[in-house]
């Protein structure tokens, strides 16, 4: 699954408020880059019809979004990182294993998915 530019910035955007309005998702948008509002509602539905977003409507008039953790979440995420890992090998792990905005949970978490992986592998050979 491909995403484009504004779609990434949309799910940036959803991620680090948890969930929002339209009108939320817009305005954290607009903090990183230039957008028209129907842009951000476009993308919005879109990222629903991927299925990465959920929606949720709170009455007539108000509508919330957040991110669908689920299998085409994880899918176009491993597809994202294959094309980033292909591109740069090992250096690509090794930033996101540097990245400040990664927590102490998250690291030991990728940490103990590396050992399984590696003892999945010795088991092979």
């Amino acid at each position: 699954m491909e995403l484009g530019e504004l779609e990434f910035t949309v799910l940036q955007a959803i991620r680090t408020l948890g969930k929002g309005s339209p009108g939320t998702i817009y305005a954290e948008v607009r903090r990183r880059r230039p957008v028209a509002y129907t842009s951000v509602t476009t993308t919005l539905y879109r990222l629903v019809e991927k299925d990465l977003v959920a929606v949720r409507r709170m009455s007539e008039k108000r509508t919330e979004y957040r991110i669908k953790d689920g299998r085409a979440y994880r899918q176009a995420m491993a597809t994202m990182l294959d094309r980033i890992v292909d591109a740069f090998g090992g250096a690509a792990v090794s930033y996101v294993l540097e990245s400040p905005s990664i927590t102490d949970e998250e690291l030991e978490a990728l940490r103990a998915r590396v050992r399984r992986q590696r003892g999945r592998e010795r088991g092979r050979g």
